[in-house]
């Protein structure tokens, strides 16, 4: 290369020139403000996502207490009912069997 081409080039390096600190500053600060928002408005989000998530296990274990006395409850009324049924067909073959003595008389 001769030293015509080095100036070129030279003159060029020198022209394109680099950003300056303002420049810079004036490019960045919007993008910061925008990050500051999203950082709070993601912040904020998080919190509100927490007491929901907080809510719905507190709901969960609210079912699932409900869910197993309504079970209780249940299976109680299931016995006494099966202990009735019981008692109502004891109560029926003595019946019969009176009816039949009663019948032989």
């Amino acid at each position: 290369m001769n030293i015509y081409s080095w100036g070129v080039i030279s003159v060029l390096v020198v022209s394109s020139g680099c950003a300056t600190k303002g420049y810079v500053q004036n490019q960045v600060d919007p993008v910061a403000c925008k990050v500051d928002v999203l950082e709070t408005k993601t912040t904020s989000l998080e919190s509100r996502l927490s007491a929901l998530e907080s809510q719905v296990s507190e709901a969960q274990l609210a079912n699932k207490a409900m869910l197993d006395e309504a079970t209780t409850k249940a299976t109680e009324s299931a016995q006494r009912a099966e202990a009735a049924a019981t008692a109502a067909d004891l109560a029926a073959q003595r019946t019969e069997k009176m009816f039949e003595l009663g019948q032989k008389k």
